[in-house]
């Protein structure tokens, strides 16, 4: 067997013990069977229960129950369905100023369920040889009007004269192991508004589906984690209503050699170099 022919058997051999990388989306899809719902999580006791999705861990913790209400404060992810484009206030936090989740081209779908994070710190576990490649993104209406029109809270963004150069964003990072522990292996800035352009005629608010946002700077992260920045802080952090809306997460996926795949290789590598030797 001359070289080309070992090159190639050793391809096939690989080929056929590892599996070729595929294209995967997390819809949140089916979530809810209930219109114009959501779920935060069990906010009926104090629990750190990630919302686990497609193999995805998605952080969720519930830090305090009131006792009267028995209504809980959370953060982390949560999913929802509904469209409420118009009540402003925190009541309201679970609605996308979209109207609904992402159709996949910019648009919106009515009653499609999609994700949000509240908070820096919100974290997503990855499955082991999962590669993330792009999301869908978007705000929601809560924090949309209170940078629109200022709030008991939080500021009008640009100011009553529209100049201030405000602006509101998150990092996304990923990290080389779970729950944003490790190396960090990459980011990406998402622009939720941007008021710092010379020209105020382009400062906006995003306000529609941002579609297939390449994530591909994260890298090799088997996690990410998100944190909120925001012109509108003070003394207790930022004003801004720190919120991520998402849907349609994109990544690949390769399965990783078994042992018994490894050792074959080896073995067939070391038939080849036997035969140089003679």
């Amino acid at each position: 067997m001359n070289v080309s022919r070992q090159c190639l058997f050793v391809l096939f051999a690989a080929g056929s013990l590892c599996s070729m990388a595929g294209a995967e989306t997390v819809t949140f899809e089916n979530l809810l069977t209930t219109p114009e719902s959501f779920y935060k999580g069990d906010l009926s006791q104090i629990n750190s229960d990630p919302l686990t999705v497609d193999g995805f861990e998605f952080s969720n913790q519930t830090t305090y129950v009131d006792p009267v209400t028995l209504d809980g404060y959370w953060s982390g992810w949560a999913y929802s369905n509904t469209t409420d484009t118009t009540t402003p206030g925190f009541a309201n936090e679970q609605s996308a100023i979209t109207g609904g989740g992402s159709n996949g081209a910019g648009g919106s779908v009515s009653g499609e369920t999609y994700a949000l994070a509240f908070g820096s710190g919100a974290t997503i576990n990855l499955p082991a040889g999962a590669l993330i490649e792009s999301v869908d993104w978007t705000n929601g209406t809560y924090p949309y009007l209170s940078m629109r029109d200022g709030d008991a809270f939080a500021k009008q963004f640009g100011g009553a004269g529209g100049s201030e150069p405000d602006f509101f964003r998150v990092i996304l990072t990923g990290y080389s192991d779970l729950n944003a522990t490790g190396t960090a292996t990459g980011s990406v800035t998402l622009d939720l508004a941007d008021y710092t352009f010379s020209d105020d005629n382009q400062d906006y608010i995003v306000d529609a589906w941002q579609v297939n946002e390449d994530l591909t700077a994260l890298g090799n992260a088997r996690s990410i984690d998100l944190v909120f920045q925001s012109s509108d802080s003070g003394q207790f952090g930022i004003n801004t209503p720190t919120y991520l809306f998402i849907d349609n997460l994109r990544y690949s996926v390769t399965a990783i050699p078994e042992p018994t795949a490894f050792g074959f290789l080896a073995l067939v590598g070391g038939v080849f170099t036997l035969r140089r030797r003679r």
